[in-house]
């Protein structure tokens, strides 16, 4: 089986508007060479999102971390659904400790890549893109009450682009004592892979993502560029991008 080497970036950006930066976004690598990339968009009060967000990144990350290697891709699936139910306890028990305060959460998207597989799971609105073939293919579905619209057909696709409920999610990590995720395996073959908050997709379209992730910058320059075109669609909202290139051809 391949080992897929590669390059990476992922960053966050406070946006022009927000008053502080609730989302955060990682890449961790094993010592297998496996890859895990995460992004967070926090909900709550002043900071709570942002600490919500935080402890999921960080949870999942560091559990990966110290893992030298997976027996099989179930195994990988079975670990990253252990870690989220985990960061979703944490985050709840964290919202309990302070009374009065508005309860925080965050959505997720991780994905995990091992050899020609990769799992990917979500939680809320944050995205999980796979650019292959010069085409930008979605692997998630979003939590939220426009795509229930979508999916019920109560509403076109382009009539959810403006509903002015469209940043409303009915699903996200830390609300209630348990959580429902969305996992799933997907084959793997070298594609590049974008993670991504709503404020990135709801200011720049697939076709600009897909333009941006198609050039011959690195992936330090695609993120600033991904992260700048949101910024001058007037940064609206936290911004979080996790970016993996493989060097395979």
């Amino acid at each position: 089986m391949n080992r897929f080497e590669g390059t990476f970036c992922a960053r966050s950006d406070r946006g022009l508007v927000r008053p502080h930066n609730e989302d955060c976004a990682k890449i961790t690598l094993n010592a297998a060479g496996d890859v895990l990339l995460v992004v967070a968009d926090g909900i709550g009060g002043y900071k709570r999102g942002e600490i919500a967000s935080k402890i999921a990144v960080d949870t999942l990350s560091d559990a990966f971390s110290r893992i030298e290697t997976f027996r099989s891709i179930n195994t990988a699936k079975s670990f990253l659904t252990k870690q989220i139910r985990h960061a979703n306890k944490i985050i709840f028990g964290e919202s309990l400790q302070t009374e009065g305060e508005e309860k925080m959460g965050t959505t997720l998207v991780a994905a995990l890549i091992r050899r020609n597989k990769m799992v990917v799971s979500n939680i809320g609105d944050s995205r999980a893109l796979m650019l292959k073939d010069d085409e930008l293919i979605q692997l998630t579905q979003d939590h939220t009450y426009v795509e229930y619209l979508v999916r019920t057909e109560q509403i076109s696709k382009e009539e959810a682009l403006r509903h002015p409920l469209r940043h409303v999610i009915i699903n996200a990590l830390g609300n209630t004592p348990s959580v429902n995720l969305d996992i799933k395996i997907h084959n793997y073959n070298g594609e590049t892979i974008l993670l991504c908050s709503d404020g990135l997709y709801h200011l720049v379209n697939n076709k600009e993502i897909q333009a941006i992730l198609s050039t011959t910058d690195n992936v330090e320059q695609k993120t600033e560029m991904l992260v700048a075109l949101a910024n001058n669609k007037g940064g609206t909202d936290n911004i979080a991008v996790a970016l993996w290139e493989s060097d395979n051809d």
